[in-house]
């Protein structure tokens, strides 16, 4: 876990952009065909519209654009679990530095690009997708097992956020953690649960809040 802890935040930062930009260009490829798009909105628009719509979509410049927000991503998901540890880190007076608070968010983040690498897979391998819905569902959390068609759309981001990918995020935090700062297993799993779970919480009845009012 230490040795692990101390690879080049840098290099280890564009490691997963490279994993995330590689994995988004085969979903692209594989995934996102034109037929998919033609039987997810055959009933909304007219074969003209979809043509224009897929046209879009392939155009250079949005799909270099899409590659370009995933570094962004990425960090944007580092700095927000980073200020939810250090909060905590603050409130307690633990006096923890922040860089330190930093290399555990980002070291961390490795979860979810192993997300990103076995929804890829699942849903290549399974065929088990009709739309381009069912590609946002987490091949491995509680909204795969329910079905997102069997749950108010409110419930759609909470059901899917409660994943085994995020169960590792969490269960990595309160490794590198106690691994850190020399706590035991009892105080890192309550540290995380009360700093990042709820900011992971509050992240997400936010974009449900977003999502209700823009649908």
């Amino acid at each position: 876990m230490i040795k692990f802890f101390k690879i080049n935040n840098n290099i280890y930062f564009w490691l997963l952009c490279v994993l995330g930009i590689l994995f988004a260009f085969l979903s692209k490829q594989f995934l996102f065909t034109d037929q998919l798009y033609y039987y997810t909105l055959s009933e909304q628009f007219t074969s003209e519209q979809i043509n224009k719509i897929i046209t879009y979509q392939n155009e250079t410049w949005k799909q270099f654009a899409g590659y370009c927000l995933i570094p962004l991503i990425i960090i944007i998901r580092v700095l927000y679990t980073s200020f939810c540890l250090y909060i905590g880190n603050l409130v307690n007076e633990s006096h923890w530095k922040y860089k330190t608070i930093y290399t555990i968010s980002l070291k961390s983040d490795i979860a979810f690009t192993l997300s990103s690498i076995c929804n890829f897979y699942y849903y290549a391998v399974s065929d088990n997708f009709k739309s381009i819905e069912d590609l946002s569902v987490n091949c491995c959390s509680l909204l795969k097992i329910v079905g997102i068609k069997n749950i108010p759309s409110w419930l759609i981001f909470a059901y899917n956020s409660i994943n085994v990918f995020e169960l590792i995020y969490i269960v990595m935090l309160i490794l590198f953690i106690k691994s850190c700062f020399h706590l035991t297993y009892v105080k890192s799993t309550v540290f995380v649960l009360l700093t990042y779970c709820i900011g992971n919480y509050l992240f997400v009845v936010g974009l449900t809040f977003l999502y209700l009012n823009f649908t």
